[in-house]
């Protein structure tokens, strides 16, 4: 049974906290500084203008409340006969140099962000390499291949409009717990699988963005729908 996360007493200056206390503090500590982040990141959107400075920094943010190694932001492209989800921004810290930019996938259900902009399904994969045997997806490690890079575990959700449409995608890549650079001998080490709460808080940002993208399409900004 998880500890009751309500109020504790306190305890006098210097006193040794039993360790089953020491965890509660912790983990309120680490919902203090999530909520927080999640504060100012609401703030930030109510004011930011350059739309893609606005990605940029939104993915910054939550890759660093959800300890994610690498993330991307896709946006549907319906303008041309054949749909596509693009990479608007794309981060990674073990590849900084290397991020995928400028880049497209069908919007179908072969990949996994097609697949979540084409069903509006979220994701959570402990192991792309070792996918469910009904997976309707599958991942392209060409992608991994080009920036020399290993994917293990990803999340990813769907962003809505107002209309319930999927205009994107939001996805992070490899959770840890320590700062480190991500290789391929320690990737299966270091990195974890996206708890359940990672999921609620993706898919809240998600929702917040989707307003953001919405109000920039009606001012008229520079933005791919």
């Amino acid at each position: 049974m998880n500890p009751d996360l309500g109020w504790q007493p306190e305890t006098s200056e210097g006193a040794k906290r039993p360790p089953h206390s020491q965890s509660i503090v912790e983990q309120l500590q680490s919902y203090q500084n999530l909520l927080d982040a999640l504060l100012i990141l609401s703030s930030y959107l109510c004011n930011a203008e350059n739309v893609r400075d606005c990605l940029q920094s939104t993915l910054t943010l939550t890759r660093k409340m959800l300890r994610s190694d690498a993330g991307s932001i896709y946006l549907i492209d319906r303008s041309t006969p054949v749909h596509t989800v693009c990479f608007e921004v794309s981060q990674n810290d073990s590849q900084p140099e290397r991020s995928l930019v400028n880049f497209a996938v069908p919007l179908n259900k072969d990949s996994i962000v097609g697949y979540v902009a084409l069903t509006g399904n979220h994701i959570n994969l402990a192991d792309v390499h070792n996918l469910p045997n009904d997976a309707e997806y599958r991942h392209h490690k060409t992608f991994d291949d080009d920036i020399e890079y290993h994917t293990r575990s990803v999340i990813a959700v769907p962003i809505f409009n107002s209309q319930n449409q999927t205009i994107g995608v939001f996805q992070l890549i490899n959770r840890k717990d320590q700062d480190v650079v991500i290789t391929l001998d320690n990737v299966s080490v270091v990195t974890k699988t996206f708890s359940h709460l990672d999921m609620r808080v993706l898919q809240a940002i998600a929702c917040q963005l989707s307003l953001y993208i919405e109000r920039s399409q009606l001012l008229g900004q520079a933005f791919k729908p």
